[in-house]
């Protein structure tokens, strides 16, 4: 009777067990993010957020595979309920900080990293994350001295290289070379294969002078991350400098391969062929660069022009008659297509006409111009947002259109 017992016991516990298994979990969706899978993660998780309301940490992972995903409201609204939900948790407001920055909310989220250190002020994470953003609002000083702090918790170990590195940014900002270099160099120190720090360690020996340890960062930066355009250049420069013009050439070719348009590099690439005996190239480099020069003055002859339709534009959006803002607007692209200022009002102007399909493709030529405008990233996300919006509205339409009978 007692066996009986023991394996109808042991019965139930190893149907409950793989019950559990098959029930969607954190775990699971953890899974699926390392593999890449952010739409079927984010499946998991409001599943597991429907089943249990409370479950914080479901929330913060929803809420930040949502932002990669690019669903600004989402994925703040699962956050904000994150932090509602345990209103203690440093954590959970350091998340809610990063996700805020990814959509360029740049004040909530410096209110959602300071509210994280009140809680925990040993958490470091969350004092570099203050730190861009007070450096991005020109607040260097107080910037340095959270980086200060972070690099104190976290002692040397990788994850405080990155920590170094802003610290030397930071530096450089305020004219502090020497300083940089110190911090740049326990970066690399603490993650040899750190391409970027090395980079940023080169350019600032070579404008010091120290010609040799200047082309040896600049060299490892390369070997590192070979597509890296403005190591590239930097050590074409160097190599200019350092009385090897046939390597030169090499590096700078490098560097053009991702703007071919780079008047620097075309002028020192000319310089490098001329030294190493390629007077024919030399000169075709020198014409590519000529008519660059040629084109560029012509833009400065039509940017009064289109300074003064850009004016016009933005008075008239001020007086409430956004279409012929457009007008203006699209007659200065006329002028030049290039031109990101204009080409932001225009595709701003199109959202707030409620025509937020063709202000995202707007937004979107701005940041393929201008890959950090951020401006134009802020106003993108909050388009994308509209239109699902739109999309989800005009599902429900058709759902709830009645059938005719015949």
């Amino acid at each position: 009777m007692r066996i009986r017992q023991t394996l109808k016991v042991l019965f139930a516990l190893l149907l409950a067990s793989l019950a559990a298994a098959e029930q969607p979990s954190i775990e699971n969706a953890r899974a699926l993010l390392a593999k890449g899978e952010l739409k079927e993660a984010a499946v998991v998780l409001h599943e597991v957020a429907a089943a249990d309301p409370g479950n914080v940490d479901a929330r913060i992972l929803l809420g930040t595979t949502l932002s990669l995903q690019g669903k600004r409201s989402e994925s703040i609204e699962q956050l904000l309920e994150a932090v509602r939900l345990q209103p203690d948790s440093a954590r959970a407001y350091n998340t809610l900080g990063m996700v805020l920055s990814r959509f360029i909310e740049t004040k909530a989220a410096r209110e959602a990293f300071e509210k994280a250190l009140q809680l925990d002020p040993n958490l470091a994470e969350a004092r570099v994350n203050l730190a861009l953003v007070l450096a991005q609002a020109g607040e260097f000083v107080r910037a340095g001295e959270h980086l200060d702090s972070a690099i104190q918790l976290q002692g040397d170990t990788q994850a405080a290289a990155y920590s170094h590195y802003l610290r030397a940014k930071i530096w450089v900002a305020q004219k502090e070379m020497g300083n940089a270099v110190s911090e740049l160099e326990t970066a690399v120190k603490l993650r040899p294969n750190y391409a970027e720090a090395w980079s940023d360690l080169g350019g600032i020996r070579r404008l010091n002078g120290e010609a040799k340890g200047a082309q040896q960062a600049l060299e490892r930066a390369v070997a590192l991350n070979p597509d890296d355009d403005k190591a590239q250049y930097r050590l074409g420069v160097q190599c200019l400098q350092n009385a090897e013009p046939h390597s030169a050439v090499d590096h700078l070719r490098k560097a053009l391969g991702h703007d071919a348009a780079d008047r620097a590099a075309l002028y020192n690439l000319a310089l490098a062929l001329r030294r190493d005996g390629q007077g024919d190239e030399a000169k075709r480099v020198d014409d590519r660069l000529s008519k660059l020069l040629q084109s560029r003055n012509k833009a400065a002859a039509d940017g009064q022009a289109i300074g003064d339709l850009n004016d016009g534009g933005m008075a008239l959006e001020k007086s409430g008659n956004i279409r012929a803002a457009l007008e203006k607007y699209w007659a200065a692209l006329d002028l030049d297509p290039t031109d990101v200022v204009v080409r932001l009002n225009y595709g701003l102007a199109l959202c707030r006409l409620g025509r937020w399909q063709e202000g995202a493709a707007e937004l979107r030529e701005v940041l393929r111009l201008d890959p950090n405008n951020a401006a134009a990233a802020k106003a993108l996300y909050i388009a994308h947002d509209e239109n699902e919006k739109q999309a989800a509205q005009a599902g429900k339409a058709v759902s709830e259109k009645p059938t005719q009978k015949n």
